[in-house]
């Protein structure tokens, strides 16, 4: 059985280029571009803020705890757990159309639930 919160990460990874070495996202191993909000100098980041790690298994692993904290609706993104999934893409930068279509199209094939849409609620990836 896939973890729905690690499905969900990875399509949002996919789409910021993960899996491309050329990638920005593939350089500082920061698969949905989680910025730093600790003290300055505490964490490396770019400069745009991001946190830059030293491999995909902290990279992922602090990715998935953001993406919890949000999926529970306890994140400083005033996302809630009744919200829906197009308002936390829009929290990763990701705009409404093509995109979050093909984070849906790969949710679905992932997790093997057609019924998945832009309106399904965050609870979803809690179960």
């Amino acid at each position: 059985m896939i973890n729905k919160t690690e499905a969900l990460l990875d399509s949002i990874a996919a789409l910021k280029g993960w899996s491309n070495p050329d990638s920005v996202t593939y350089a500082i191993r920061n698969p949905l571009h989680i910025k730093s909000f600790a003290r300055p100098g505490k964490h490396e980041i770019d400069e745009e803020g991001r946190r830059i790690f030293t491999s995909w298994l902290a990279g992922y692993k602090a990715c998935l705890f953001d993406l919890d904290i949000k999926i529970k609706g306890e994140s400083r993104a005033g996302i809630r757990e009744g919200d829906k999934i197009s308002n936390l893409l829009r929290v990763y930068g990701l705009a409404d159309g093509l995109a979050h279509d093909q984070v849906i199209k790969y949710l679905r094939r992932a997790l093997r639930d057609p019924s998945i849409t832009k309106e399904t609620p965050l609870a979803y990836f809690r179960s």
